[in-house]
Order: structure tokens, then sequence, then C-alpha cells
């Protein structure tokens, strides 16, 4: 499978291992399972800006080329250290047909289907009812996709500039291997 990884330094430096170390963690887990990585997306701490997401957003432009069918994080926890904020980009991602892995042994009993941990069963059951609201209602304020029609975003041009800024998001791309088993092919939908 064509994989997409995830990482991010958390808010408090001290709290968690740094985007890098994560970084190794995913090529690490790659190298073992077999499956091919495409690209790394990171949100990195930067001195004097927020920690934003930006690499998050990097990372759905990736998964909107079609060349992954999954991303991997080192642990649930680059996504958000907050059990809501993981689960609503969990059914996001899976909402939209992407496969969520995790380098941490811990982490694949959580993202099963259904789930040990009984926030992250009533969180689902509260998305999956604002789903069936919206669909019910027709329109609503919240746009919402469901599972079975899943759409990304458009990917945004990024206008360069020439203010030596230093930060920002690093997107390392991984050019494909030759014969490489994963490769897919393009199909243009008819019309």
């Amino acid at each position: 499978m064509r994989v997409v990884g995830y990482v991010r330094d958390t808010p408090d430096p001290a709290e968690a291992e740094p985007a890098f170390a994560q970084a190794e963690r995913v090529r690490r887990w790659i190298k073992d399972s077999g499956h091919q990585l495409v690209a790394i997306c990171q949100d990195v701490r930067t001195a004097g800006r927020t920690l934003g997401r930006d690499g998050y957003r990097a990372m759905m432009g990736v998964l909107g080329t079609g060349e992954a069918e999954a991303i991997l994080v080192p642990s649930l926890d680059a996504l958000s250290p907050d059990k809501v904020t993981q689960e609503i980009m969990l059914w996001d991602l899976r909402a939209r047909n992407i496969a969520v892995l995790s380098a941490t042994e811990t982490d694949l009993e959580l993202l099963a289907d259904p789930s040990p941990d009984s926030l992250r069963i009533l969180i689902r059951d509260v998305l999956a009812k604002v789903v069936d609201h919206v669909g019910m209602v027709g329109t609503g304020a919240i746009p919402l996709s469901e599972p079975e029609t899943p759409s990304l975003p458009p990917i945004e041009e990024v206008e360069e500039t020439d203010d030596n800024d230093e930060g920002g998001v690093v997107v390392e791309l991984i050019p494909p291997t030759p014969g490489d088993p994963f490769r897919r092919s393009r199909i243009t939908p008819a019309l």
C-alpha cells in the first residue's frame, strides 16, 4: 500500500518526541511492513510562530492526488493529544476512504471499529448522527460528506515569497522505486 507519513511536534517541547524522531519511526515501520512511503509531511515548531497545521493540509493535498491510500502516524497523538479531535480527524479521513495506520502497537486497538474506548464510541456515534441529520435536512450549516461520497479539498496554489521565512511546512517526497508493486495507474473517469 502507498502511504503518506504525518508527524507533528507537540505544542510543549518537553512533552513528546520531536518530529525528526517521529519521522524515523515512520520510516522504520514502513521498512518493516513492506509498504511504500510516498511522502512525509511535518508540522514543526518554529521560534516565534504558533504550531499550525500546514503539514496536515499538505498531507491532505498529497492524498488528493490519488497517489496514496493511507496515512501513517507514529502514534495517534501526532494527530492531536485530545481524543475528541483525534476522532474527528479519523472520521474525516475515513470518510475520504483513507486508511489510518499507526506505528504504535497499542493504537491499533483504538483504530478498530468498534473501539474498546467508550469515549471514542460516543464520538463516532455523534459524528454519524450529525451526518444523518444533515442528510435528513438536506442542507446544513455543517458541510459534511458521507463516507460513501468522499470529497477532498482542492489543492491550493501556494504563493512563493522571498522574505526568508524560516517557518512553514516540511514535505519530503519519496520517488517511486523501479518496478514498484504499489504504483497505481491513473484511470481517467468516463464523462
